[in-house]
């Protein structure tokens, strides 16, 4: 079974466990989440709930075939092929970077474990690492501030276990470029740059300190140089513009955002590195490199 099937299958019975269906409203559900698919597909759906004994039943209402769930003890298992369907599922859903529909399957997969025989089965349904650990409560007051540009005062978690009061101008929730972390955007005090800030670090939020409040950000951007002959072979990411180019160096522009990650991707540059505008970056990047020139050294004395 192709990995998208299988989401569609659990998808379809996710809705049917909520109320009765025809199957045009079926494919109407199927179209408002974006996940395309067909009346004959959807036989083939039920069909196979079926085969797994979840009992899907067919009634006539103004002379339209209704679909219904009837709830009952029956339980579904999965064979290997299925469950490694889902953890390819979930691996696709991370490298989308979209945390909305990691949501929408953890729901999905929540209502699904009641059905599900055995107690690695719903281990497997529920483990959706990181992301099985966050607030999603706190997750969704955040999006609200977040679309209100409010200023809000944040209850932060420190590294050493302690806590901080931070007061910040949310702007947006993403994840990361480097890694699966949720991360909120925001100014920091009365700073006019953007920052981020791990949401499983944020303990909660204590209060509105003001509401709807235009956003004055500064974008502080980064230049580098590097060969052409590198420019050529490397593809640009989409924070990324050339901003000049002759016969030996290209000179490209980017947002100054993430330190880590930028340094991470300067680094992977060397040695057809040759400027870095800004001086703290420029420093680290030299701080890295003579680390790991030592590294090299200590290995072939």
């Amino acid at each position: 079974m192709q990995n998208s099937s299988i989401y569609k299958i659990l998808f379809l019975l996710k809705l049917l466990c909520e109320k009765d269906y025809t199957k045009k409203e079926l494919l109407d559900e199927f179209k408002k989440s974006n996940i395309k698919t067909s009346g004959v597909s959807i036989s083939a759906y039920i069909k196979k709930l079926k085969q797994n004994k979840i009992n899907i039943e067919i009634y006539k209402k103004k002379n339209k075939n209704i679909y219904h769930f009837k709830r009952n003890p029956a339980q579904f298992n999965l064979t290997k092929e299925e469950t490694d369907a889902i953890y390819d599922i979930k691996k696709l859903l991370y490298a989308k970077k979209d945390y909305n529909k990691i949501r929408k399957v953890i729901r999905l997969f929540c209502k699904l474990i009641f059905f599900a025989k055995g107690d690695e089965l719903r281990s497997n349904l529920l483990d959706f690492g990181y992301y099985s650990s966050l607030n999603w409560c706190l997750v969704k007051v955040l999006e609200e501030h977040c679309k209100n540009k409010d200023i809000i005062l944040i209850d932060y978690i420190l590294s050493e276990g302690k806590n901080k009061k931070l007061t910040v101008h949310a702007d947006d929730l993403r994840i990361g470029d480097w890694s699966n972390r949720l991360y909120l955007w925001c100014t920091l005090d009365k700073s006019k740059y953007l920052s981020y800030i791990s949401v499983d670090k944020i303990y909660m939020v204590e209060k509105i300190i003001q509401k709807n409040v235009p956003f004055e950000v500064f974008k502080n951007t980064l230049r580098y140089r590097i060969s052409k002959s590198l420019y050529e072979e490397i593809d640009l990411n989409k924070k990324e513009k050339l901003v000049f180019l002759d016969n030996k160096f290209a000179t490209i522009e980017c947002p100054l955002e993430d330190d880590f990650f930028i340094i991470q991707r300067l680094m992977s540059f060397c040695p057809d590195l040759y400027y870095i505008s800004d001086e703290k970056i420029r420093n680290k990047v030299k701080e890295k490199l003579e680390i790991l020139k030592t590294s090299y050294e200590k290995e072939y004395i």
